[in-house]
Parts: structure tokens; C-alpha cells; sequence
């Protein structure tokens, strides 16, 4: 009996040796962690394709390109929305820093066709691969990743 108990007193130490041994775990700093970084030229520039509308994936079909130039506050648009052949816009841009800490996205086509139909406020995610644009008229959100490059267009 004597044993038993001593063997029983054996195993919880060493299980209690064992529990507090054991490290606590590191945080593993994982690099798809988003934080909204700045939106600035800079930060924008570069090809773009939507992704999502309003949460949900856009269909194989549907395209959007955008490929802004912080250079000279410029941009070329190919996008099938509304049609069923790609349409190529360009314009210029605006990105505003407003008091409350965020940005919004204006523009207005070339040709003497007007501004865009809406102003956005843009949340742009590091390490700069997303950005999510929110129209402040409407509901509509819209999520770009960033490209390497425009595909070629038909």
C-alpha cells in the first residue's frame, strides 16, 4: 500500500514537473496580418483587380482593372461591368486626407464625360496587396488586390 501511495505521489510530481516546464508559446509574427497603413500616392500606385463586390467574389466573367500612375495623378480602367466587352476609361485621380483620418478617392474621366459617379474612402491594408474602397453615397464596397501587371485584354 505504502508503494502504491509513494508511486501515486511520483506521478503527479512529475506531471506537475512537466506542466510547469513546458514554455509559454511565442506569438508567431505572421506576415498575412493586415494593418491599414497610409493611402497615399505611392501606395496606390500600380495595376489593381477587383476581387470582391459587396463581400462577395466577383464571377470569372466580370473584370476590373486600374492601373494608377502616382506621377502624374493619372489612371487607365479596362472593365466589362455593365457591358459584355472591355472598355478602356482613363482620367485622373485624387486622393483626400480628410479630419476624421481617412482617405478618399475622387476622379473624373478624360473626354470631357464628368467626374466619377461617386467618392470613395479608401482603406489600404499592408504590406499594400489590398485595398478596399467603400462609396459614400451607396453601400457598395469594392476589394482590390494588387497585380504584377494588366493581363493581355482580348
Amino acid at each position: 500500500m505504502r508503494l502504491l501511495r509513494l508511486s501515486g505521489y511520483l506521478i503527479v510530481m512529475m506531471l506537475l514537473t512537466a506542466l510547469t516546464a513546458c514554455e509559454k508559446p511565442v506569438p508567431i509574427e505572421d506576415e498575412d496580418v493586415q494593418q491599414v497603413i497610409e493611402v497615399t500616392d505611392e501606395a496606390i500606385d500600380g495595376c489593381w483587380q477587383l476581387t470582391h463586390l459587396n463581400g462577395a467574389e466577383v464571377h470569372d466573367n466580370t473584370e476590373l482593372f486600374i492601373d494608377f500612375n502616382a506621377e502624374n495623378h493619372r489612371y487607365e480602367m479596362w472593365d466589362n461591368i455593365g457591358s459584355m466587352y472591355l472598355v478602356q476609361t482613363t482620367g485622373t485621380y485624387t486622393i483626400s486626407h480628410e479630419d476624421d483620418g481617412s482617405y478618399t478617392l475622387s476622379g473624373s474621366y478624360d473626354n470631357g464625360v464628368g467626374d466619377w459617379n461617386d467618392t470613395y474612402r479608401v482603406t489600404m491594408y499592408s504590406p499594400g496587396r489590398e485595398m478596399r474602397w467603400e462609396a459614400t453615397s451607396t453601400n457598395n464596397t469594392y476589394t482590390y488586390a494588387r497585380v504584377e501587371s494588366i493581363p493581355e485584354l482580348y
